[in-house]
């Protein structure tokens, strides 16, 4: 009988208890906190699903994003709570966002081998296409030394990446080796296993650098030079000047002073100039006359100095004859 009892009481408790939460505190809890349905907004763009969720009286926000290429991007590709789920009053809503098409970030190749620009571009769903080759002095052959897509762009997945691929050096694209500094010699081997042919060599004194070393150089250090063109350089050392020999010295002729005067006169008019003629014919005259009596005078002389010579001839023989007729004591 006490075993009876006892679940009766149980079982009376419980239907009781039932009934209050149904009558009484469920009534109560619902009109003090208003229970709304959650509305469907997949598929449709976020700004229209958060207008619906506002008139319903929730809260949307943005969620995770998720690429679909079927969807366009800002479309909602799902929500929570679900859609027809009792909620309170206020509720916020969990949107999950279509972000589109998924877009890849474009790295930076330049200074990579092709292969190792393969390798990056297809972990970001890119692929690689050689578009062109070019030479550098800067980069090596296979090296990338340029891209079409600047690094950090956005691409689509399966985007081909043009680059432009090193050839290196290329006869006539020679880089000029620095040679300031560097001895006479030790410039000429390096020219040399540059490829390059040795100018003229310039010396000059300088303070800046040791004895017979290079100065400057023309064409300057790290410009550009064809295969083969020479390299002028300078270089330091005494220079010691020629001394003119005397007898070179000795044998420039002095010029005249009735020359000098004459280049010191200034230039007559043309009237002077008529003249001039005349003067010198004049002085010719009176050169010729001078040289006529000259010879004139020589000849009276000729004649005379024979008659003189007969005459001191005679007085000596007569001296003669004195001392050979003297009286020998």
């Amino acid at each position: 009988m006490n075993w009876w009892k006892k679940g009766l009481i149980i079982f009376v408790s419980v239907i009781a208890l039932i009934f209050i939460m149904n009558s009484v505190i469920m009534p109560w809890y619902v009109k003090h906190n208003t229970l709304v349905k959650v509305p469907s907004v997949v598929g449709l763009s976020y700004n229209d699903a958060l207008k619906l969720l506002e008139e319903g009286g929730l809260e949307g926000l943005q969620g995770d994003i998720r690429y679909d290429a079927a969807k366009p991007i800002g479309t909602i590709l799902d929500q929570n709570p679900p859609a027809e789920q009792m909620v309170k009053d206020g509720r916020r809503i969990y949107l999950i966002v279509s972000g589109g098409e998924q877009l890849y970030d474009v790295p930076n190749l330049v200074g990579r081998t092709v292969r190792e620009s393969k390798f990056i571009l297809a972990q970001r769903n890119i692929e690689l296409q050689e578009t062109s080759y070019k030479s550098s002095v800067q980069f090596p052959p296979g090296l990338v030394i340029e891209q079409i897509e600047q690094p950090g762009a956005k691409v689509k997945k399966g985007t081909k990446i043009g680059v432009v691929v090193s050839t290196g050096m290329e006869s006539g694209n020679l880089k000029v080796p620095d040679l300031t500094g560097k001895n006479l010699e030790e410039a000429k081997k390096i020219l040399l296993q540059n490829k390059f042919a040795i100018g003229k060599i310039n010396f000059q004194p300088s303070s800046s650098v040791p004895l017979n070393s290079v100065i400057d150089q023309y064409p300057k250090a790290n410009s550009m030079a064809k295969e083969n063109d020479k390299v002028d350089l300078f270089v330091n050392r005494i220079v010691v000047p020629k001394v003119p020999v005397e007898d070179e010295m000795n044998s420039i002729e002095e010029v005249p002073d009735e020359e000098k005067d004459e280049i010191d006169k200034p230039k007559d008019s043309d009237k002077d100039k008529k003249e001039i003629p005349k003067k010198e014919e004049l002085k010719k005259e009176k050169k010729d006359d001078v040289t006529k009596d000259k010879k004139d005078s020589q000849k009276k002389d000729d004649k005379t100095k024979p008659t003189e010579k007969k005459k001191t001839d005679k007085p000596k023989d007569t001296d003669k004859d004195k001392k050979d007729d003297g009286t020998k004591f």
